[in-house]
């Protein structure tokens, strides 16, 4: 008899705990307004858009338009679309809800109930949907039409795809065009809304000391216009091969610095895979020709505006050294007439014994009477961070004069070896070289040296750096960005060009993985920034 009773007694547990249990008094859709709304779209399957969030309501909308109202009073939505959501569980061995660790009040009940008849535990959403965690232990993922940040992230690294057939031959100089055709396609829409284009072109290199290396550098010239990732319509593009760069980023960094300083005009940028007659190349940089054009470097020729480069090469039809030997030459128009060449070069002698004068801190009628100072300081603060090799007034650097009108340093260009990727003290994230290197690399005036001995530069260069240094420093998040969008590429590049390979005179070493190239250049960025704002404000 006894062993019966211990039978039914089991039975009558067993069977009670399958029964399905009741929601408490205070629980369930109808004592939470918009909660009920909010799982009847979820069981219609609708497509989450948005929260608009205000003080007392967050408005839940859907992308066929419809709106569900939700009192804060109600429960809180929770916004976490730059922050990772707190874990939300029951804790071991007892009955109630936790978020982030912290407990709720709110009872865990059983997995049979309804969801209509158990209460919102943690809502929240974030850059891919709305998430609603239930206290009868379910879990609600809307639909959306969005990526999560993974699915993000693998999308982003699916760089375009530039495929150039030229029927086989190869591109042997940087004079002549090989005609053929360029295809660049770009499926995930990351630049453009196009998925790809084709046209008719002509290829041949470019570069100086580039153009020595294994991986060539090559410019793009379209047989009409067109409108590429974007960007506007043009005949003329290059594909930078970063060959000395390991990290395949310096240039795309250095244009970010430009973007936030404000230059006139700031060449875009773009990571690609490239093709050539169907055998890979790398990764390249795809970006505008630097050229004076309405959408590039927007200057009037025709009113006697030019476009001069400071470049030791001196490669130009029309060159000359200033008295104090910055290498100067025309680039836009190349073969100015006489008295076009004399004027400008009047300009320089004028400023440059302005700069030597007496008068140099005076408004009127020192340097500042002959060159758009801001422009000047925003060059030398990226070219100072950057450490450039070629930023001493040497090389690559870009200036335009308007009639009547002051020099202006326009744009930034050449940026590969940079932040530490080169040898001897510009491997070094400490010390001044812009401000104390002269082109020949002795230590001596220049003109950053020389403007700053007047009391009112040094004022103006460091308010401005002062003021973008709160973005100079979150630029390191920008490193970690463009290395998890290039991570996939970056693999197969360095299949083609070992991530060993280096350029013997740039005395850099390779650190033997993309991860450590990366670590380095943020490093070297990191200190470089700190260093600098001690030392600029001591000036």
């Amino acid at each position: 008899m006894k062993r019966i009773l211990l039978i039914l007694t089991a039975i009558a547990a067993l069977t009670l705990s399958c029964e399905k249990p009741e929601p408490g008094p205070d629980t369930g859709a109808k004592a939470r307004p918009g909660y009920k709304e909010l799982l009847e779209a979820y069981d219609a399957g609708k497509v989450f858009k948005e929260v608009q969030a205000s003080a007392e309501v967050n408005v839940v909308v859907f992308e066929d338009g419809s709106k569900i109202n939700v009192p804060v009073s109600s429960f809180m939505i929770h916004d976490h679309t730059k922050t990772p959501a707190p874990a939300v569980e029951v804790e071991t061995g007892m009955q109630w809800w936790s978020v982030g660790g912290q407990m709720t009040g709110i009872k865990a009940l059983h997995s049979a109930l309804s969801k209509y008849d158990a209460e919102p535990v943690y809502v929240y959403f974030d850059a891919a949907t709305l998430y609603m965690y239930v206290s009868n232990r379910a879990f609600l993922k809307f639909a959306s039409n969005r990526l999560t940040p993974e699915d993000e992230l693998a999308r982003r690294q699916n760089i375009p795809v530039i495929e150039i057939d030229t029927g086989g031959k190869g591109i042997y100089d940087k004079e002549n065009y090989v005609k053929g055709t360029i295809t660049i396609k770009d499926p995930e829409k990351l630049y453009s809304d196009v998925e790809e284009f084709s046209a008719p072109m002509g290829i041949r290199g470019r570069g100086n000391s580039t153009w020595s290396f294994p991986k060539k550098p090559w410019k793009v010239k379209l047989d009409s216009k067109a409108s590429i990732f974007g960007m506007g319509a043009d005949k003329e593009w290059c594909l930078l091969a970063n060959y000395s760069d390991r990290t395949l980023m310096r240039n795309i960094l250095a244009m970010k610095l430009s973007e936030i300083c404000g230059f006139a005009w700031t060449p875009h940028m773009y990571s690609v895979h490239v093709y050539l007659n169907n055998e890979y190349q790398g990764v390249y940089t795809f970006c505008e020709h630097k050229k004076v054009s309405a959408d590039r470097v927007d200057i009037d020729l025709d009113a006697g505006d030019v476009y001069l480069e400071i470049e030791q090469q001196q490669d130009e039809t029309t060159c000359w050294w200033t008295s104090m030997g910055v290498p100067m030459m025309f680039s836009d128009p190349e073969e100015p007439s006489a008295e076009l060449l004399a004027e400008i070069q009047k300009h320089f002698d004028d400023f440059e014994d302005a700069l030597y004068s007496k008068d140099m801190a005076d408004p009127q009628k020192g340097y500042a009477a002959y060159i758009d100072v801001d422009s000047f300081i925003d060059y030398y603060i990226v070219q100072e961070l950057a450490k450039n090799t070629d930023g001493n007034l040497r090389k690559s650097s870009f200036i335009t004069k308007k009639k009547g009108g002051k020099l202006v340093m326009h744009h930034l260009w050449d940026f590969d070896l940079t932040f530490g990727n080169s040898g001897g003290l510009l491997h070094d994230p400490e010390g001044f070289f812009i401000k104390d290197y002269t082109p020949g690399w002795y230590v001596g005036d220049n003109w950053f040296n020389r403007m700053m001995k007047d009391p009112a530069f040094v004022d103006r260069l460091q308010a401005r750096w002062n003021e973008l240094y709160p973005q100079l420093v979150a630029m390191v998040d920008f490193i970690d960005e463009q290395a998890l969008i290039l991570d996939k590429a970056q693999q197969q590049n360095f299949k083609v060009w070992s991530i060993w390979e280096s350029v013997d005179w740039v005395d850099c070493p390779s650190l033997g993985s993309y991860e450590k190239e990366v670590d380095f250049l943020k490093e070297f960025y990191s200190e470089r920034v700190e260093w600098m704002n001690t030392a600029i404000n001591k000036l």
